[in-house]
């Protein structure tokens, strides 16, 4: 099975995002600034393509927005970890991305980011769109208060950390 273009643009994606966190990593600032107006061009081309309007995409936004104003030199530390973050929004968005094209996936709702009470609010509202649908979400943590909610509401539901420190839970109609 070949590559698609879509996969591929990820590729290239993740090597400008590699490059620039080298560059970043290093206080190489001239190098990190030519790597990041490379990906901040590739990343706003590949929005810009993507037909439906994706949460993730106006996130990616706001982390492309806040990196392109900050001084790095100012605040390493914090300006590497806003650019980790992007990082990780990217894989999750293409992850879903791929996981959305695998016939009786469960859809992923990433809730990370948000304050509480937005990610239960939405874990509900998307439980109301498709109530015999499995829903899979993705979480910042246990979301222990959670489950004595969907009992209550005559929900199932089984989860894991993620290796990249959120948490996956799967709710399903009892």
């Amino acid at each position: 099975m070949g590559v698609t273009g879509t996969e591929a643009h990820y590729v290239s994606l993740k090597d400008l995002l590699a490059q620039a966190l080298d560059a970043a990593r290093t206080a190489d600032w001239p190098s990190y600034r030519s790597h990041f107006a490379a990906l901040r061009a590739a990343l706003g081309e590949r929005i810009a393509e993507e037909e439906e309007a994706h949460e993730d995409n106006a996130r990616l936004r706001r982390h492309l927005e806040t990196l392109g104003a900050a001084a790095p030199e100012h605040d390493p530390q914090g300006y590497l970890a806003e650019l980790e973050a992007l990082g990780a929004l990217l894989r999750a968005h293409h992850a879903g991305k791929l996981q959305a094209r695998v016939p009786g996936a469960a859809p992923a709702l990433d809730l990370r980011g948000l304050q509480p009470p937005e990610p239960i609010v939405r874990i509900f509202q998307a439980l109301e769109r498709a109530p015999g649908e499995p829903l899979r979400a993705i979480l910042p943590h246990e979301p222990v208060p959670l489950y004595a909610l969907l009992h209550e509401r005559g929900f199932a539901w089984r989860g894991a950390p993620r290796t990249d420190g959120g948490y996956e839970l799967v709710i399903e109609r009892s």
